[in-house]
């Protein structure tokens, strides 16, 4: 790219931020409402924007002074800065900007800015400092700065007085156990595989809740969206990796996530009642996907890239994991699964407190797809699948989990109905197509035929 280009695109990246986010921030802000009011705060509002927009210049200014660069994730500095505001504030920039958001929230009493967009640009910030910044860093420089007022600083001792730090070495030990846990039981030419348990528990737990909070009334098109979900997962698995020798019927999340929304969309000006529907998937959702990662971690996909400095993870020598097919066995890896599972099941409570309040249906639906988004691209910062494509520095999921973002951030600017209580009558029919489900789910995903050479045959090696 000639200099005149790169000039056009760091003025382009910066009104990117500076203008259109900011913006859209303030519409965005107008638009869902959510279950709680505050009142208006000026001078608690004007305090927190003005403290923001310091530390955003100051942290400007070390990166231009100290780092000899811009402020931009796509034209980074040329050094580490690691002093000035730096050494004190962690990511002096993306704080700042928060409390600027808190700050004229408060400001203009906006319950939706202070309590739903200011989370959100909150949550945006650590997704991209976790999945992308971090990594970056550390591959580049060898090290992180040491911030006083940094997290690890601050919670430090709270965490050591809880011991976290034994909680997660035990869950570390735990995740290492069953990601060299597989096994399969031959049943003729078909081979059926110890982890098909919980992909048929994903499938059936999903279909279950999914019927559960939408009403027996919907059963039929319910099954219909889990097959689409099915049949996505499968086609988006094969066009993002393919066949190989190794895996040849391959299953993506984000294909089921399509399949499920294409098919709900098609039909939603004929069936008046697939809004409602489509919120109860997403409300299933994290439920599914942290169920579905117990699989992920049994048959090694999806697994991590190996450990850089110091950093905690997993060691699989399992011969039919994915992760001994990549070449990765005995190598300490990342255990991204566990982040995922962690993740989703906080996404779980937040959208059972938001249904059990009667919130709007594509508030729920929107901010699933959005903190799911989030979660997949801190994720994907630490997977290490060989055959994952690199584009314009990101993973390729994590281009889909951008898109993901963006498509919650629209959501929920669509005003609907409300949430409808949970009634004991579908109890009975949620429990029949959670059974359905639970095999159909398990057989496609834990039962495959190893000898056939034909497509889709096999799961693993």
């Amino acid at each position: 790219m000639g200099s005149g280009m790169t000039g056009v695109a760091k003025i382009l990246y910066g009104l990117l931020f500076v203008v259109f986010l900011p913006l859209s921030l303030v519409l965005f802000s107008m638009r869902p409402a959510i279950p709680i009011s505050i009142a208006r705060l000026p001078l608690a509002g004007a305090v927190l924007s003005v403290l923001g927009l310091v530390l955003m210049l100051w942290g400007m200014r070390d990166i231009w002074k100290r780092g000899k660069g811009l402020p931009m994730n796509a034209f980074p500095p040329e050094r580490l800065v690691a002093d000035g505001i730096y050494a004190w504030v962690p990511h002096p920039i993306y704080t700042g900007f928060v409390l600027i958001c808190l700050g004229v929230s408060l400001f203009s009493g906006s319950a939706t800015g202070a309590f739903l967009t200011t989370p959100l640009v909150a949550l945006s910030a650590t997704a991209l400092v976790l999945g992308y910044e971090r990594p970056y860093i550390l591959r580049t420089f060898g090290e992180l700065p040491r911030p006083v007022l940094g997290i690890a600083n601050l919670l430090g001792p709270l965490a050591r007085a809880m011991r976290l730090h034994s909680a997660w070495a035990g869950a570390l030990a735990w995740t290492e156990r069953l990601a060299n846990s597989w096994s399969a039981t031959r049943i003729g030419s078909a081979r059926v595989m110890n982890h098909a348990v919980f992909a048929g528990l994903a499938g059936g737990v999903g279909a279950f809740i999914v019927v559960l909070v939408a009403g027996k009334e919907q059963v039929g098109v319910v099954s219909l969206l889990m097959l689409a979900g099915v049949l996505g997962a499968a086609f988006v698995g094969q066009l993002m990796v393919g066949s190989s020798t190794g895996l040849s019927r391959p299953f993506g999340y984000f294909g089921g996530l399509l399949g499920i929304s294409i098919v709900g969309l098609v039909l939603l000006p004929f069936y008046p009642s697939m809004l409602l529907v489509l919120a109860a998937f997403t409300f299933a959702g994290p439920w599914t996907q942290a169920i579905g990662r117990l699989r992920c971690i049994v048959q090694g996909c999806c697994h991590g890239a190996p450990l850089v400095a110091g950093d905690s993870g997993i060691v699989v020598v399992n011969e039919h994991s994915r992760v001994t097919l990549a070449g990765l066995k005995g190598t300490r890896i990342y255990p991204t699964q566990l982040y995922s599972i962690l993740g989703n099941v906080v996404i779980a409570a937040v959208l059972a407190w938001l249904w059990t309040t009667s919130a709007s249906l594509t508030l729920l639906g929107g901010l699933y797809l959005a903190l799911a988004g989030l979660v997949r691209f801190i994720e994907e910062g630490y997977r290490g699948e060989p055959l994952t494509k690199i584009i314009a520095g990101l993973h390729s999921y994590q281009w889909f989990a951008v898109g993901m973002v963006i498509a919650g951030v629209v959501v929920m600017t669509v005003h609907s109905p409300s949430a409808p209580p949970v009634t004991a009558s579908a109890l009975l029919p949620a429990l029949g197509m959670g059974f359905v489900f639970f095999i159909v789910c398990g057989f496609a995903m834990g039962v495959d035929f190893p000898e056939s050479q034909r497509r889709f045959s096999r799961l693993s090696g």
